[in-house]
């Protein structure tokens, strides 16, 4: 198998995607549907075009204008691989996300700021992390002058993680 290419999506909304291209599989397998190519017209589909913007294997099921493409295992075999598409971002989120939270319960246990840098007041990495996957950031400075939220930010962001987590 090739490599997996990430689409540049937030991981929810890469799932959710995925979650309907598996249900709208499902419905054309019910009715027997051509896959990977129009049935009327034979122009590549939308489920080519989902697969192949991911990179991933794409099985063809086409009975149609003289032309026969695949088996109907084909419907199946691309719904396992999107189920194993969503477990893999599922991991790799898991992954990141817990890397924050570590990252933030250092940052606690310094006293650090979170949501600007310290030293410079500058936008640091917490926000576009929590900004990407629209997650609520607390934020907690202490420096220059500028005085944002208090110390329970800390747990107040770890927990918005693991709540987006679950959420996935």
């Amino acid at each position: 198998m090739s490599q997996i290419t990430a689409v540049n999506v937030p991981a929810k909304q890469a799932i959710e995607a995925s979650n309907e291209i598996i249900k709208q599989l499902k419905d054309y397998q019910s009715k027997n549907w051509a896959i990977g190519l129009n049935g009327d017209t034979l122009a590549p589909d939308g489920f080519l075009s989902f697969f192949t913007e991911r990179n991933l294997p794409f099985s063809y099921y086409v009975r149609a204008k003289g032309v026969s493409v695949g088996e109907p295992t084909a419907y199946q075999t691309n719904i396992d691989t999107l189920n194993h598409y969503i477990a893999l971002i599922r991991s790799a989120e898991g992954l990141a996300v817990h890397g924050v939270i570590e990252q933030l319960n250092r940052y606690k246990a310094n006293n650090w700021a979170i949501g600007l840098n310290g030293t410079t007041l500058q936008p640091d990495d917490f926000l576009p992390f929590f900004d990407t996957r629209a997650v609520p950031f607390a934020y907690y400075v202490r420096s220059g002058g500028v005085e944002l939220g208090s110390p329970a930010a800390y747990e107040a962001n770890i927990k918005a993680l693991q709540q987006y987590l679950s959420s996935l």
